[in-house]
């Protein structure tokens, strides 16, 4: 099984790629995690993007964008993908995510502006970023493994209304989700 971090318009550096590798592989073991910015030309960038973005909400339909990059990469079982997109995105029935995966499929997708300080006018904060980055990740990776949200607040798998819910829960499966994605 591999994890394929795949950064799309994001200004994610090489320091934090290393690092969000080492952090996902500690907590999905027995899996290899790689870094891939080239299985998406940019014009298949330019069409999934153009496809998925809402002119009347300003921001990229969610499952829309998920649904477009998967036909571009067709998935296998022993592959998952982590989107990294540099974008506000929403979802049906919400106003914004932090990210979306297809449950149980080969793609999951991220989108860092919401989880930075800086989005809501505060001062940047590096360390908390990344904190919320390693959250994020992890959390829509187990819904690409088949995890669904947890009634734990501090698991990962918690599902998160606000960044108050991401700060709160722990970047690591609790013993339950954990005993799932195992078995």
């Amino acid at each position: 099984m591999q994890i394929i971090l795949q950064p799309v318009m994001t200004d994610l550096n090489f320091s934090t790629l290393h690092s969000l590798i080492k952090d996902i592989s500690n907590e999905f073991k027995n899996t290899k995690v790689t870094v891939d910015s080239s299985s998406l030309t940019q014009s298949d960038v330019e069409a999934v993007i153009q496809s998925a973005f809402d002119r009347g909400r300003n921001q990229w339909n969610s499952p829309k964008l998920l649904r477009s990059i998967s036909e571009k990469l067709n998935p296998d079982t022993n592959t998952k993908r982590l989107i990294i997109f540099d974008g506000d995105a929403y979802s049906y029935g919400l106003n914004f995510v932090f990210g979306e995966a297809i449950g149980n499929g080969g793609i999951a997708i991220i989108y860092p502006p919401r989880i930075k300080q800086e989005f809501f006018g505060l001062t940047s904060n590096e360390q908390l970023f990344y904190e919320r980055l390693v959250k994020e990740s992890v959390h829509e990776l187990g819904h690409a493994f088949g995890l669904a949200h947890c009634k734990s607040t501090r698991c990962v798998m918690h599902f998160s209304n606000s960044l108050l819910d991401t700060d709160f829960k722990n970047r690591s499966l609790c013993d339950s989700c954990n005993c799932k994605l195992i078995s």
